[in-house]
């Protein structure tokens, strides 16, 4: 190699190679994406590179030739690695947006989903009119719907109820991220077992995949997050079941159940609250047009 090759190969200034800029970063990154089959892969790519350098999108935006340390680069190489394993993005940078919060997330408890905020729309709503003042998020897993419960509905306090103790710990993480401490009381128990007062608002994301159905899933949820949350039995009602022969007993007269279900199901969960005592039920669709919300009413 000549003289003037080997000083092209180290730098210009023949000190070393170029250092790696964002924007070469974060274009290296998404092809290894993209020839992994991640399908936003520029989206994502930009993401763990922003991250991984603490950098927010404005700032990438005004300087995209920022250049990356050599711990920022690597970190950045090692997301990009397990993201194309298909470890799911959030648990990578470790947040995600729920109802226009960020939440801290880990595999202790489920990534919240954009459909759940169907639920926690209409579940804020109901509260709202009818003057709610307690509620049960059973199954809270990361704490989304609990807190968002909290924040949106003025003077509501909500139990949030888990059976993982490492969901709850991240709950309570969130919880204390929020604010919320003095609203939201995080409860290890099954479904409702530790709870003694009735709610004027019940809702629940709990597992609803069918038993069989579960190794069909994408592996970012099958792999990755907690098939305690996920994996509902043989007919993915099991845990649903359950709680609707509950809902009687731990509602007020006025109050509501609202559950989130997988596609197809709407119409047997409507059946099991009106065996449980329910009446007035609702169905509601999500984005997708499939029905993903029940909503149950106790008369008294």
């Amino acid at each position: 190699m000549s003289n003037h090759e080997d000083t092209k190969a180290r730098g210009g200034d023949g000190r070393g190679p170029e250092p790696r800029r964002a924007a070469a970063a974060i274009s290296s990154l998404a092809g290894k994406l993209a020839d992994a089959g991640i399908e936003h892969a520029r989206f994502e790519a930009e993401l763990l590179v922003r991250t991984a350098a603490a950098i927010s999108a404005e700032e990438l935006i005004c300087d995209p030739a920022a250049e990356l340390t050599q711990e920022q680069l690597r970190l950045a190489d090692e997301w990009g690695a397990r993201r194309a394993a298909r470890e799911p993005l959030p648990y990578l940078v470790g947040r995600a947006e729920f109802f226009s919060r960020t939440f801290l997330v880990s595999p202790a408890a489920m990534v919240p989903r954009p459909e759940t905020e169907i639920l926690v729309e209409a579940a804020i709503e109901r509260a709202r009119r009818i003057g709610g003042r307690f509620a049960a998020d059973v199954g809270t897993g990361s704490g989304a719907l609990a807190v968002t419960l909290a924040k949106e509905v003025a003077g509501l306090t909500v139990v949030a109820t888990d059976i993982s103790l490492e969901a709850l710990g991240l709950a309570a993480r969130n919880v204390r991220l929020h604010g919320a401490t003095d609203r939201v009381f995080p409860v290890c128990c099954d479904l409702l077992a530790a709870v003694a007062l009735q709610a004027d608002c019940l809702v629940a994301n709990l597992p609803y995949i069918a038993h069989d159905d579960f190794p069909l899933l994408e592996p970012e949820v099958r792999d990755y997050e907690p098939r305690l949350a996920l994996d509902g039995g043989l007919d993915g009602l099991g845990m649903i079941r359950r709680l609707s022969a509950q809902l009687c007993a731990h509602l007020r007269t006025g109050g509501f159940a609202a559950l989130e279900v997988g596609a197809g199901q709407a119409g047997e969960v409507a059946k099991l609250l009106g065996r449980s005592g329910l009446s007035g039920v609702e169905v509601l669709p999500d984005y997708a047009g499939i029905e993903r919300v029940v909503i149950g009413w106790s008369r008294g």
